[in-house]
């Protein structure tokens, strides 16, 4: 089924740059919990640590390929999983290209190529999957731009896909408190699952992870958030 975005917030342009509020400078703060389970010795239950957490999830820099756009982002949602005290943000890149919305985690070569103009950004994505797909469909996996070895599969397994829609009274600092539609995008592996809450022009609202197996989850919601609207 066809998500329409364009009908439910007006004449806004319904590009993923503008979907996402992706401009250096733009940041969403969140606040929630993450457990880990501390290492056990043989036989004995693993000891569960709870951690309160305020995350940043920042915008630093730009760059544009032709019709690619990437930006380095400091902190991200994966920085939560398996969380430990001490812990800091990581780079990630966030690329747009081909209707298609990528999150990477930023090893020094993938860094070396984004302030290099001269290398390819397009080639580390190509059979990366991505997170979000135009135009925004539900129960249909995002695919990436060319296939790789691994098996098809016929579920919603190991894909990035959106699922149910739910209403909410977004309230957090920066923003105008709004009703908003929130987009639930799924990853479901065997041992794990993701949630993210999305609404189209604000971003990411809210991130949940729980394995399945050794405990380990994470739930944090977004509280403050600074947009560039121009």
């Amino acid at each position: 089924m066809l998500l329409a975005c364009g009908t439910l917030w007006g004449q806004h342009d319904d590009s993923l740059v503008s979907l996402l509020r992706l401009k250096p400078g733009n940041y969403w703060i969140y606040s929630g919990t993450a457990e880990s389970a501390d290492s056990s010795r043989p036989g004995e239950s693993p000891s569960v640590n709870r951690f309160p957490v305020r995350w940043k999830v920042e915008i630093l820099e730009e760059t544009a390929r032709d019709d690619l756009r990437a930006y380095l982002v400091r902190g991200g949602f994966l920085d939560l999983t398996w969380f430990a005290a001490g812990r800091n943000r990581g780079d990630y890149l966030w690329i747009v290209y081909g209707g298609r919305f990528y999150v990477l985690q930023a090893n020094p070569d993938l860094l070396k190529a984004f302030r290099d103009p001269k290398a390819s950004l397009l080639e580390q994505i190509k059979r990366e999957q991505p997170m979000i797909q135009l135009p925004l469909t539900d129960s249909s996996c995002a695919e990436p731009l060319e296939e790789g070895d691994e098996l098809k599969r016929d579920d919603l397994f190991y894909c990035w896909h959106f699922e149910d829609k739910t209403r909410i009274r977004l309230q957090a600092v920066g923003l105008t408190k709004r009703n908003a539609e929130v987009w639930s995008l799924w990853y479901r592996t065997n041992p794990d699952h993701q949630i993210v809450g999305f609404v189209p022009h604000i971003g990411f609202v809210s991130y949940d992870f729980a394995h399945h197996g050794t405990p380990s989850q994470a739930h944090v919601k977004l509280v403050a958030a600074h947009l560039k609207w121009d």
